[in-house]
């Protein structure tokens, strides 16, 4: 094969390996207790942000808040 002809198939293959072609399943499941705030499905996410308040110690999964006083 020429060199030029290999240089070309070499660039192209690596810019073709980046797009996707909806290959892959995807299967979302939620389970294991309560979740406490949003949850996201989805698949190839790029460039965005998830920005929120974090959750209290109380909700998050082992916090370390003191037991109600009662």
């Amino acid at each position: 094969m020429d060199d030029g002809i290999r240089a070309d198939l070499e660039q192209w293959y690596e810019q073709a390996r980046l797009v996707r072609t909806g290959d892959g399943e995807v299967h979302n499941t939620v389970s294991g207790g309560t979740q406490s705030g949003p949850v996201i499905q989805g698949r190839d996410f790029h460039g965005i942000s998830f920005n929120g308040p974090l959750p209290t110690p109380t909700e998050q999964p082992g916090g370390n808040a003191p037991p109600p006083q009662g």
